[in-house]
């Protein structure tokens, strides 16, 4: 029975299935069946039960007519209580009975109708019996002390199958649970995103948010400000995930509660506040920060202010000439990085009827190709001036969209990706395309 070649075949196959306690007895029980005339097997276990109470983990059932065919019986984990088995069980000890006999007022007369022997080993667990292996054949025949030894050694690694593939089960059910909270996060944190609003004149935008978790912590903002300019606001925290999109959502609060009391006017102006607070927030000694660029357009004039706290500078479409130009000036350090630092300043751009401002975060530039290669700005750069001349912002986030994916083909996003396009059509003109998510 356990020759060389069979244990080293037997025991490959049991490898291949060490959290599956069903597959591994079926092993068992068919190898034991070959050797032995074992027909049937059952596991037992008193895990949390008092004498003479058990449950029937796994029972299962070599076919007579298919030697190798293993059923199994529905009623796992049903108690039960006394008789032979529950003795076997909780004595705890190795068991050869040949012949075995009872009569019908055996407790587990179901379980052992149609035996003639029965072999039992225990389920050691911490150095304590826990539970049992009760393998049963049709015949007489007796097995040797080292047959059942090595039945008892084999039959141990269904303890810690069953241990296995209970935990499997608790850690799926965990991840299931945690999956359905950072959803329920990610959906709340869209929530946070600026809502499809009214036409606002001379201004058209649309966006691109993705993030390389279920929450990210990218954000952007864009809405009419109380002075009645455009206002825009793109950032992104360090790191992803849960602890970013937390920080995200902290830094949306910020912003929002100076700008609806008007407390605070122009770019820098509102960077310089919301560094403020996350500096007191102790951001730097947790190793976070913030990048930021924020940006108000007189939608009137054309007139563009902006200020840069360490964020990718945006491009400037140009559509008189197609060139593209970088808003790279009043550039400083991102913000909660150190508690005193001098002002942040303003640079002032002149936008002129057609032309378009590109935001982004580094998810777009950083954008890895399956080589390691980076997406980079020059490849942005050439995407908008493929665009036909006067392509509305959704068209342009559009191609970008498309650009990055083709560049990225079956590499895993690794970074959050956001995309503002903020198009100025003139004075005159109203347009305002919803932003995508």
């Amino acid at each position: 029975m356990w020759d060389i070649e069979t244990t080293t075949a037997l025991l490959r196959q049991m490898s291949e299935t060490p959290d599956d306690p069903e597959k591994l007895l079926r092993l068992i029980l068919t190898h034991a069946q070959a050797a032995l005339n074992v027909q049937r097997a059952i596991v037992l276990s008193r895990d949390g039960l008092e004498c003479p109470l058990f449950r029937v983990v796994l029972y299962a059932e070599c076919d007579p007519r298919y030697p190798r065919a293993v059923t199994f019986r529905d009623d796992p984990n049903s108690t039960r209580g006394g008789g032979l088995l529950a003795d076997l069980l909780y004595a705890g000890r190795f068991r050869r009975v040949t012949p075995l006999v009872f009569d019908d007022t055996e407790p587990s007369h179901a379980f052992l109708e149609g035996c003639r022997s029965l072999m039992a080993f225990p389920l050691f667990d911490h150095g304590e019996s826990l539970g049992m292996v009760i393998l049963l054949g049709p015949s007489d025949r007796d097995c040797s002390e080292p047959e059942l030894c090595a039945l008892a050694i084999m039959g141990s690694l269904l303890r810690r199958a069953d241990r296995a593939h209970a935990l499997k089960k608790r850690l799926e059910a965990t991840c299931r649970a945690l999956d359905a909270e950072l959803a329920a996060a990610a959906s709340v944190q869209r929530w946070l995103l600026p809502p499809s609003g009214p036409p606002i004149p001379g201004v058209g935008t649309a966006a691109l948010y993705r993030t390389a978790q279920q929450a990210g912590g990218d954000y952007y903002d864009a809405g009419e400000l109380p002075d009645g300019s455009f206002g825009v606001l793109i950032a992104d925290v360090s790191g992803h995930g849960a602890a970013a999109a937390v920080l995200m959502a902290i830094l949306r609060t910020i912003v929002h509660d100076e700008l609806d009391r008007s407390r605070v006017v122009g770019p820098a102006a509102l960077l310089d506040h919301a560094d403020d607070r996350l500096c007191a927030l102790g951001l730097s000694s947790r190793g976070a920060f913030v990048t930021a660029f924020s940006a108000s357009l007189d939608t009137a004039t054309g007139k563009f202010n902006y200020s840069c706290a360490g964020h990718p500078p945006p491009r400037l479409l140009r559509a008189r000439d197609r060139t593209v130009q970088s808003l790279n000036r009043a550039n400083t350090l991102p913000l909660g990085v150190l508690d005193e630092r001098p002002a942040r300043t303003e640079e002032t751009v002149m936008l002129e009827p057609g032309d378009a401002v590109v935001f982004y975060s580094d998810g777009i530039t950083e954008a890895k190709s399956p080589e390691g290669e980076f997406f980079g700005v020059a490849r942005l750069d050439q995407a908008l001036l493929d665009l036909p001349h006067a392509a509305p912002p959704d068209a342009a986030v559009n191609a970008i969209e498309a650009a990055v994916d083709q560049f990225m083909g079956t590499a895993p996003l690794l970074d959050d990706q956001t995309l503002l396009i903020v198009g100025w059509h003139g004075a005159n003109a109203t347009m305002r395309l919803p932003s995508r998510s």
